[in-house]
């Protein structure tokens, strides 16, 4: 019986790794991953305390390949590529095994305390000490299952509508449209681009007034429209107006003050109906934990850019 249950803790673990994989390699959330390894971690710890360095030395697997691949972590967004001035990845990595190992043990600890307290209560032959342990072991799977299943709930949940001008804050970033202008065609002579359908040109303020800095690119946002068809930014259009009126807000940078201005130029047929923009990190996993520290319910805003 024991083998049995160990080939079954060793696919679940397996299983577990292959999720981290798909989270980190596949959607690129690499910090979903690490805390999706860290829960496992505490509760393969938990629940089969014994030889519990096979559940960390297991689910380390993406974790050395993310290092191998040089895949950043954590603050480095997906749509800015390395920086000189971010610091490099494997001092992240290395905290990332360390803080898996001390998540490993922390379920073993906390299945040590637990064996004590039950060891204590043991001689007055209570009637429920046998079903104890047990008990809280589903306990802890049932509240791991309730987790993932209310992060899941949340993220694909509707879009939540933002006007022109309404601003959306999540953890330390802020963020607000404040004007729309539709254009044929941007610049002039040699320096002028012609639209295949009508340049957007939104103008959006992007603000960090506490002390999170926020990596901006035009690549963290895109524009979807009705149909579910995403678009990104037009590099004709924007190229065209960063000539036009000397800004290389484009390019990906650190915004080092309390707020800044940028200017983001989409290329949407002329038939677009409902073009919505989309912040890509409220989408993830990390938008998610900085809605939830910011209020009870995640909120997945969508900022209008049309009302005619």
């Amino acid at each position: 019986m024991q083998s049995k249950n160990l080939r079954l803790a060793y696919a679940v673990a397996v299983a577990a790794t292959l999720v981290a994989f798909a989270l980190a390699f596949w959607l690129g959330e690499t910090t979903g991953a690490l805390l999706w390894t860290l829960m496992c971690g505490v509760l393969f710890g938990f629940v089969a305390p014994r030889g519990a360095w096979r559940w960390a030395l297991i689910l380390s697997t993406w974790i050395v390949a993310a290092m191998l691949l040089h895949t950043p972590l954590g603050p480095a967004p997906q749509w800015c590529p390395a920086l000189d001035t971010m610091p490099p990845h494997q001092p992240g990595w290395l905290a990332a095994l360390i803080a898996l190992a001390l998540a490993v043990a922390a379920g073993v600890c906390a299945d040590w305390i637990l064996s004590a307290v039950l060891e204590r209560f043991a001689p007055r032959q209570l009637p429920w000490i046998g079903h104890a342990r047990p008990a809280l072991r589903v306990g802890a799977v049932a509240a791991a299952v309730l987790i993932v299943f209310g992060s899941a709930v949340a993220l694909v949940q509707p879009l939540q509508p933002f006007g022109i001008g309404d601003t959306y804050c999540w953890d330390e970033f802020c963020f607000a449209v404040t004007a729309v202008k539709r254009e044929k065609t941007i610049g002039a002579g040699s320096n002028q681009a012609v639209a295949n359908g009508t340049f957007y040109i939104v103008s959006a303020d992007m603000g960090s007034p506490w002390w999170g800095r926020f990596y901006w690119g035009n690549d963290a946002v895109f524009v979807t429209d009705y149909a579910g068809t995403n678009y990104g930014y037009s590099t004709r259009g924007q190229r065209a107006y960063d000539r036009l009126t000397g800004g290389e807000s484009s390019r990906c940078h650190l915004i080092r003050g309390a707020s800044e201005r940028e200017t983001i130029v989409f290329d949407l047929p002329d038939d677009v109906v409902q073009p919505r923009l989309l912040i890509r990190d409220t989408l993830g996993l990390e938008g998610l934990i900085g809605g939830i520290r910011a209020r009870l319910l995640y909120v997945k805003p969508a900022f209008n850019l049309r009302y005619d």
